[in-house]
């Protein structure tokens, strides 16, 4: 249940000051004689010095640059107020749960041992605390400074791995943001640190615990230099031993793939057997493979293969192991996704336990020893099938149309419910019980927040893109919105890898909701929403489809009378932020404002670098090392297609500094490319966050202040007066 109150906002739109007429004069990028020939092609790259983040020309530059987006800062003269009313959603949301509610959540936690984050200090990353489950007091397990090995470092917890029978814990820590990891060890009665170091783990690296040892991957040591620049290679499965250093850890597996274009993951499936997804070999050509390891004894590990799938771009993920059976989400012949069943001690044997439907299957978990939830998209409907492991249909759960169920969340083995929440884009997520024997699915807690929440709904529209293709989208807004095309709009994109735009609660957004903005996020061609066959349509050599789909949802807006040119600006993320850039470099007449974070803009050269020379992202773009991608990725790449004097709109690039996925470079050459060609009568600046990789910040100052300087620009642009 949701409840609201009405506290802070005026609610006053109007134009602000960055209707001011003005030029902006931009720092001068050195240039070099720099052409790489693709095939027949000459490309002049003048810029590609800055792909070496050691060049003391760089730090040069960026220093100019910083003086432009600190002059914007201090412009920014309502920031405090806008300060004060993020903090109101952020901390008065107001939670009233049940009493039975709050038993619930005690039983979630962990009996022997409960572990939290916090940092004491704003400018610093939070430390790891810990305490036994009958004690008051918690105690510090890692302070992440005390890692430090030079002050140029900024080490993050990351993540820990629990072995509750040992009382041992493995801890995985990152610097400066990176998606290199480091591992240590703690034994928990006594809080020491093992002797431990494991390095050159990485960010999908995975820790399982057996006995007092553990399974984990991790590869060879990149290259002095080139630590934040090169593709990791040369994954291997190894078996650590307490008390021993990394040296002598057995081998159990390694990646035939000596590249690093394809990588294996693991997890623990249950208490006696792992599962790995890997790439089989046969006549020189590959396929999937996934196999099982088994637990318990010391040493002698082997690779067990059960199921062997053919190498193409089809789902086929083990999401649950129940006993000996595999519950398998699939889209193989089955482009909306269908569940099978494997034995994973008889080979190839596989069997369909919930066919295909119309709409698309999501995810599936395990909910009890005998019952899996299953659960599917159809348009802006979500919906959750429980299901027994005959395939027989036991209950139906609806979600109001534009949001989303999630979950389940089943805090321990003993419990006769699960949880489930509902997530909105305009009111934090509101939890659900369901009762494993009566299958009751019940309300538990009601939220009260500070704005007019149940003035606001989301919308579900389809628009017709260049092609024809019927493209979805859901905009969020006041249910009083006038279609008179005076709103201020942020339309949000990604499109790329599957990924499906779905309700999701973030509270920078609600205020723009509550100010009376509109929120629009289309499904465009190369996400998952309408399932692989949607995905693909997107995919590599039909990239554009992604940014006709996104700048269509665009011109919908308009037409429909939503807003405007002058009162729209677009925002998106990693692949969102080529898919924004793109977009404005090929209709800049179409917005107001850009706001692109960690964008790859260099097409041609993006495979040269880290994860971007991987098979996921070979498959997502492609590679200008081949006639085919070469053509098309030029045909769209940013960096690429920016003319000469166009005006284009004002734009904010947001990178870290240490990204090591989507390499800072590509905002830089991009900024120096526009601040040269581009018309000066409108303002590109960019904001780098230090010490910080492509999972963001690391400190609350650092969150503060990028959200901070990134709505208030939103704002600003839009003309949302605070």
């Amino acid at each position: 249940m949701l409840k609201q109150t009405f506290t802070f906002f005026a609610f006053l739109i109007c134009f602000s000051a960055n209707l001011r007429s003005q030029t902006y004069s931009y720092p001068v990028a050195p240039k070099d004689s720099i052409f790489d020939k693709y095939f027949d092609t000459l490309i002049y790259d003048p810029y590609q010095w800055m792909e070496n983040p050691n060049d003391s020309r760089l730090s040069e530059w960026l220093s100019e640059q910083k003086k432009i987006t600190d002059k914007e800062g201090r412009q920014q003269t309502y920031k405090r107020t806008l300060q004060a009313q993020i903090g109101s959603i952020y901390y008065d949301v107001k939670e009233k749960s049940t009493e039975s509610f709050k038993q619930l959540i005690e039983k979630e936690r962990v009996e022997k041992f409960q572990f939290k984050f916090e940092a004491k200090e704003s400018f610093r990353s939070a430390d790891l605390l810990y305490k036994r489950g009958n004690e008051t007091n918690w105690k510090y397990l890692i302070k992440a400074r005390d890692l430090q090995e030079t002050k140029d470092e900024f080490v993050s917890v990351d993540d820990y791995y629990l072995n509750e029978e040992e009382s041992l814990v493995a801890v995985t820590v990152s610097v400066n943001g990176s998606d290199w990891r480091k591992a240590y060890v703690f034994n928990l009665l006594t809080g020491e640190m093992l002797p431990e170091n494991l390095q050159f783990l990485r960010m999908s690296s995975n820790i399982v615990w057996n006995g007092r040892s553990f399974f984990y991957d991790r590869y060879s040591a990149p290259a002095e230099g080139r630590e934040l620049l090169d593709k990791a290679t040369g994954q291997a499965l190894y078996v650590h031993h307490i008390n021993q250093s990394q040296e002598k850890d057995e081998l159990i597996y390694i990646n035939p793939d000596r590249t690093g274009t394809n990588s294996f993951n693991f997890f623990e499936a249950n208490d006696d057997v792992l599962i790995m997804n890997h790439f089989g070999y046969r006549s020189g050509k590959a396929f999937k493979a996934i196999s099982y390891i088994r637990k318990g004894s010391n040493s002698g590990f082997s690779l067990n293969n059960f199921l062997a799938i053919p190498n193409d771009q089809s789902t086929f993920t083990i999401e649950e192991v129940i006993g000996s059976q595999a519950i398998i989400r699939t889209t193989l012949g089955a482009p909306n996704g269908k569940v099978l069943v494997a034995d994973i001690n008889q080979v190839n044997q596989l069997g369909e336990l919930v066919p295909q439907f119309d709409a698309n299957l999501r995810e599936i978990n395990q909910i009890d020893t005998d019952k899996i939830a299953c659960i599917y998209r159809q348009d802006d409907q979500f919906l959750a099938l429980i299901y027994n492991l005959k395939g027989e249909l036991l209950k139906t759960i609806n979600v109001p149309k534009g949001k989303k169920i999630n979950g389940p969340f089943k805090p321990n083995t003993d419990t006769n419910y699960t949880l489930f929440n509902i997530s909105s884009f305009y009111h934090p997520d509101l939890w659900y019980k369901l009762d494993l024997e009566t299958l009751e699915f019940v309300p538990i807690e009601e939220i009260t927040v500070p704005y007019k929440v149940n003035d606001i709904e989301t919308r579900y529209v389809k628009f017709q893109s260049k092609d024809g293709t019927e493209v979805p989208m859901y905009i969020t807004c006041s249910k009083e919105t006038k279609l008179d095309g005076k709103n201020p709009t942020l339309v949000y994109g990604y499109g790329g890898y599957g990924i499906t735009v779905e309700p999701g609660y973030d509270e920078s957004l609600a205020l723009f909701l509550a100010h009376g903005g509109v929120l629009a996020m289309p499904n465009v061609r190369g996400g998952g929403a309408e399932g692989d066959s949607w995905a693909l349509e997107g995919r590599r050599l039909k990239k554009q489809n992604a940014i006709d789909d996104f700048i269509s949802a665009s011109e919908y807006l308009i037409e429909k009378g939503y807003t405007s040119s002058g009162r729209m600006a677009i925002n998106g993320g990693s692949h969102g932020g080529m898919l924004v850039l793109a977009a404005m470099v090929q209709r800049p007449e179409l917005f107001k404002a850009v706001i692109a974070e960690a964008a790859p803009t260099d097409m041609l050269r993006k495979s040269l670098f880290t994860t971007a020379g991987t098979s996921i992202n070979l498959l997502e773009y492609g590679s200008a090392e081949y006639a085919e991608d070469f053509e098309n990725l030029i045909s769209y790449s940013p960096l690429h297609n920016i003319k000469e004097g166009v005006e284009y709109p004002n734009l904010l690039l947001m990178t870290g500094e240490t990204d090591d996925r989507v390499v800072p470079h590509h905002t830089y050459k991009f900024l120096a490319t526009i601040q040269e060609k581009a018309s000066n009568e409108s303002l590109y600046h960019v904001y780098v966050t230090p010490k910080s990789g492509h999972g963001g910040e690391l400190t609350r100052n650092d969150f503060t202040d990028k959200i901070l300087f990134k709505y208030y620009f939103i704002f600003d642009q839009l003309g949302i007066k605070l």
